[in-house]
């Protein structure tokens, strides 16, 4: 893992705000992958469990754009705390709720509690990076992501076996406040308003336009690649929705041990290549990269749909894996090379919308087709979407500003 060969070179924010984000994707893979499995114990069908996956993404749309705005008037470790508490306390409401109503609602304040997290870190992340070197930076990031989503669900898979649902809550608990910990401690920010303050000046403030601003201002290509945004988080929720269901007895009929290292290959190789992705893409161009990416994924997740084998199913897992982490550095990349000139966390809220509005089309999307159509059929859909979302990208003239490489003399910007 390149965190730790380059960990010297790294910005010590950063690295303090990639150890709690490896805490937090062990324990958020570990608790999703249990999900499925647990929705389809309760007596919910495929539409159902997609539907109530979908609340907690549809309540981070409503609080991407406001959280977005605090992030900018308050502190983000405050914003981040407070989050991560949230959603320890929500995660165990959610296998104690008796009833669909008050799942629903207990999945519906999870999702708050997952972006009031994941925005103000978002933010964080990229006020740290530096433009000419952003590509690795956010391939480091996507390491760190990659190793979690590899992990958790390993641990996920072992807990649910030996030790049941009540195990999963406690394993997320415990990781969580570790994170907290490490925040509370580790994380010094400069002076901000408090958290009430920020609130209220929220309250006049309208955050709604000044996002359509600089949305405005990041022009078609960036609505391009916030689309793109979308569709990955669209094919990540169908993977934590749909793939336990694709290994259990309704296709390969694997034991839940097999099944967590199923979901792992979709993650294991971004361990190991994401750093090396990221680089190519700020020496060659991020825009080449992403395209190629989108094109290996399509290619295999439409391959991963037909698999009659578990042989077949491991080998094109990690084929989809080596195009996800070709695509993402990139993606990332981008997106915040875009937002240089516009205030970080107005961008990490429209970034965070787009992305939850992917969360909410995925498993919704996804349980109808795989309703009427079977499991395979879900993955095969989003594979040729892959596909021709890279007609879409080629279409898309890229902005002069972002047309350098690595080759120039790069000026290096402070870090705050």
């Amino acid at each position: 893992m390149h965190i730790l060969k380059h960990g010297r070179l790294i910005h010590k924010k950063l690295l303090i705000i990639l150890a709690v984000t490896l805490l937090w994707w062990i324990a958020d893979f570990a608790l999703e992958f249990s999900f499925p499995t647990y929705l389809e114990g309760s007596g919910k069908s495929y539409l159902e469990i997609g539907a109530l996956l979908s609340i907690a993404a549809g309540a981070g749309i409503l609080i991407d754009l406001p959280i977005g705005s605090l992030s900018d008037k308050t502190s983000k470790r405050r914003l981040m705390v407070v989050g991560l508490t949230l959603a320890a306390i929500s995660s165990a409401m959610i296998f104690y709720s008796k009833g669909n109503i008050a799942l629903a609602a207990s999945f519906f304040v999870w999702g708050l509690a997952f972006q009031t997290w994941r925005v103000p870190r978002d933010a964080f992340f990229a006020s740290q990076t530096d433009h000419f070197s952003r590509g690795q930076e956010y391939g480091l990031d996507m390491e760190v992501k990659y190793l979690g989503q590899s992990v958790g669900p390993l641990i996920g898979g072992f807990i649910l076996a030996y030790v049941g649902f009540h195990g999963i809550v406690g394993f997320y608990g415990m990781l969580l406040l570790l994170g907290i910990l490490i925040l509370a401690v580790c994380l010094k920010e400069a002076d901000h308003s408090t958290l009430s303050a920020a609130i209220g000046s929220c309250k006049t403030a309208s955050f709604v336009p000044s996002s359509l601003k600089e949305l405005r201002a990041m022009g078609t290509f960036g609505l391009t690649l916030l689309f793109f945004a979308l569709m990955f988080t669209a094919w990540e929720q169908i993977l934590l929705t749909f793939q336990p269901l694709f290994y259990g007895p309704d296709v390969l009929d694997m034991p839940p041990q097999l099944g967590g290292l199923l979901m792992a290959s979709f993650s294991l190789p971004g361990i190991f290549l994401s750093y090396p992705s990221g680089k190519l893409a700020d020496r060659f161009g991020k825009k080449r990269v992403l395209t190629l990416g989108l094109l290996v994924m399509g290619v295999a997740l439409i391959l991963f749909s037909s698999s009659q084998t578990v042989t077949d199913a491991f080998a094109f897992a990690l084929l989809t894996s080596v195009g996800w982490v070709l695509s993402l550095p990139a993606l990332n990349g981008l997106i915040i090379d875009l937002a240089t000139d516009h205030t970080k966390g107005c961008v990490a809220g429209l970034w965070g919308l787009f992305m939850d509005l992917g969360f909410v089309c995925g498993p919704l999307v996804g349980g109808l087709v795989a309703q009427y159509s079977g499991v395979k059929s879900t993955f095969f859909l989003i594979g040729v979407l892959f596909l021709g979302s890279t007609l879409l990208l080629c279409l898309r003239q890229q902005p002069a500003k972002l047309t350098h490489t690595m080759s120039a003399h790069p000026i290096k910007t402070p870090r705050k």
